[in-house]
C-alpha cells in the first residue's frame, strides 16, 4: 500500500528516538531528532502552550 501523502515525510526518521509535538488538532507542528536536549523540547512545548 501507499504511504499517507501526509506522512511522507516521516520516511527520514534516522532513529525510534524521534519525538513530534502535536497540536490540539492531530497536526504536528515540530519534529525533535533523538539528540535534541529536553531543554530544547521543553521550551518548545512552553512556547506552544502559550501560543
Amino acid at each position: 500500500s501507499e504511504a499517507d501523502p501526509n506522512y511522507k515525510e516521516s520516511a527520514d526518521i534516522k532513529w525510534n528516538f524521534t519525538k513530534f509535538l502535536v497540536n490540539k488538532k492531530g497536526q504536528v507542528v515540530a519534529r525533535f531528532e533523538p539528540t535534541t536536549s529536553f531543554d530544547v523540547i521543553a521550551k518548545a512545548i512552553e512556547e506552544w502552550l502559550n501560543f
